[in-house]
């Protein structure tokens, strides 16, 4: 697993950006500011996974 701060990079003079699958999302203003971001990306996947797993259970 990547740490978070290898997923957020900055970009000379446009500011603060987050590596995601897709793409880069961004700019953001500063370093903290694209950690909270890639905080809550986490946060939000990490939460579809899990109610995927819950509605797609083998057990139905």
């Amino acid at each position: 697993m990547q740490q978070a701060s290898s997923k957020i990079v900055k970009i000379s003079n446009n500011g603060w950006y987050v590596e995601t699958r897709t793409g880069f999302d961004g700019p953001f203003d500063s370093e903290q500011e694209a950690s909270t971001f890639l905080d809550l990306l986490n946060c939000s996947n990490a939460a579809r996974m899990e109610f995927a797993g819950l509605q797609f259970s083998p057990a139905d």
